[in-house]
């Protein structure tokens, strides 16, 4: 069973990752984030704490930096998380159950068109799953081992995105529903784990005493209340309805799992009315599933709800990890073999479904219409043609672009790992740029001025264009649609010093 389980995973890491990359000329806005502060190792990002970025970083070393990575890495935590939710599952059911609650929740959208997505919530999912594995082993053996390895995956959610606390808090919810909180080996467990989550974020907590704005501000920034009550209902509201579409897939699957099913259970013997699975688990396994696994969503909305915090749908990527388990609830406990056949054909289905029609409707399809996207932007071409006139007017390699993270990112990635990128011209945003040797080896500065531009112009960016000493503007059709949208991109280049000019030349 366990080497049908990791086929499946690696045939699902391989369709999401071959449909995004064959599909998109340049990543979505966050994947290209990745690959723009992947280009140093730091202790912490302006908005968010090191880990994905380390792992992403790693990922550049063997495969060199380019876009197919970003979708690579992001599908990466998916199968890892789902693997773990397979685990999981045969901790308290059988293995092909557990495969059909896997295979079930893996058609939720945040495991496959945003799967792909490689932003710090896709990239939480292995590391929220695991702590929950390991919490649940913790809780019911008793074992210290498993508390060990549970504050390893907290330290790892935690440096992944804070948004681990809201998961930390369902932890605790549990114990103290459950009555474990009485039992001194319960304290000795979340001492030896809270230990080891201290070792691993404690340089990154130092880190973060030391800047003067940083990832604790961008939070806050995002989460200012909102003006009234009537707001946050309405926000709440919005919150609930794209989930909702985003968890729809896993309601038709198994739903055409369960029609399936009871019918071909109805046709061997019309008399027999099979129980759900769920009456066949552990009691204390069904609170389990059923208070950790929908708490993070209800204790979300009740503190949004209280506090006026606005809420991103996408907040909510790791809210649903165990929401397969809850078709047990309605799926009938007949022969497990056919069960597990026909989840497997319907998750099939639907998944290549999903992928081709995905990569299709943002590639070939969107390049047709004309529809000017991220996924049509020309970024090679793009950076082709900037490139070119640093290299009509600079006679050493471009080393640093001053842009906003978007452009500047599709820019630096088809060029060598040495050019990297000068966040909305933010030194403190950038701290792989060294300012007094960006000052004196010059910049390429880069402005998109394309009608359909998505992003704004940060001020800091037209004050450092008003430095340069050469200026012009490129262009490109966006799409291959006649007489469709174009790019358009102004750049300017500060030139190099002649101290600088000199050493560059006496090295080489």
């Amino acid at each position: 069973m366990q080497l049908t389980v990791i086929t499946i995973l690696v045939l699902h890491l391989a369709l999401w990752t071959l449909s995004a990359a064959l599909s998109h000329k340049a990543p979505d806005w966050d994947n290209m984030e990745e690959l723009v502060w992947a280009g140093s190792l730091e202790w912490g990002y302006y908005k968010h704490p090191p880990l994905p970025t380390w792992l992403l970083y790693g990922l550049l070393q063997i495969f060199d930096r380019s876009v197919w990575i970003t979708f690579f890495a992001g599908q990466l935590s998916v199968v890892l998380s789902l693997w773990m939710i397979w685990k999981l599952g045969c901790e308290f059911t059988s293995q092909k159950r557990a495969l059909v609650a896997m295979l079930l929740v893996s058609v939720v959208a945040y495991f496959t068109v945003r799967g792909v997505m490689n932003n710090h919530n896709t990239m939480q999912l292995w590391s929220i799953v695991g702590a929950i594995w390991m919490f649940y082993r913790a809780t019911r053996y008793e074992s210290y081992r498993a508390w060990a390895v549970f504050g390893f995956f907290c330290g790892c959610a935690f440096l992944t995105k804070y948004s681990a606390l809201i998961q930390f808090a369902t932890f605790a919810l549990y114990l103290l529903v459950t009555g474990q909180l009485k039992r001194s080996s319960t304290w000795k467990g979340i001492a030896l784990a809270g230990l080891i989550v201290l070792i691993m974020v404690l340089p990154h907590l130092y880190w973060l005493t030391q800047q003067v704005s940083g990832p604790v501000a961008y939070a806050d920034n995002a989460m200012r209340p909102l003006v009234t009550y009537l707001d946050s209902v309405k926000d709440i509201s919005d919150f609930l309805l794209t989930n909702i579409g985003r968890v729809l897939p896993l309601v038709l699957a198994a739903g055409a799992v369960y029609g399936w099913t009871k019918y071909s259970a109805k046709k061997r013997n019309p008399r027999v009315i099979p129980t759900n699975i769920a009456t066949e688990l552990a009691k204390s396994d069904r609170l389990f599933i059923l208070l950790t696994g929908i708490a993070p969503l209800a204790l979300t909305i009740i503190i949004a709800g209280v506090l006026k915090v606005p809420l991103m749908a996408h907040w909510a990527t790791t809210f649903f990890v165990l929401f397969g388990f809850l078709t047990l609830w309605v799926l009938p406990a007949t022969g497990d073999n056919g069960l597990v056949k026909k989840t497997i054909a319907v998750v099939l289905l639907m998944q290549i479904i999903g992928a081709i029609g995905y990569g299709y409707a943002r590639g070939p399809l969107a390049d047709k219409v004309g529809r000017p996207s991220r996924a049509t932007f020309p970024g090679a071409e793009v950076s082709r043609l900037v490139h070119d006139e640093w290299k009509k007017n600079v006679s050493i390699p471009l080393s640093v672009v001053a842009s906003d993270t978007w452009l500047g990112g599709n820019i630096v990635t088809h060029l060598s790992r040495e050019a990297k990128v000068l966040i909305d011209g933010d030194y403190a945003a950038s701290p792989w740029i060294d300012e007094q040797s960006a000052k004196r080896c010059g910049m390429l500065i880069a402005i998109n001025k394309s009608e359909r531009s998505p992003d704004k112009v940060d001020p800091r960016i037209t004050a450092l264009m008003e430095k340069v000493s050469v200026r012009g503007e490129v262009s490109t059709p966006w799409t291959s649609k006649k007489n469709g949208p174009v790019v358009s991109v102004e750049w300017g280049i500060i030139l190099p010093q002649d101290s600088c000019l000199n050493e560059v030349r006496s090295k080489s």
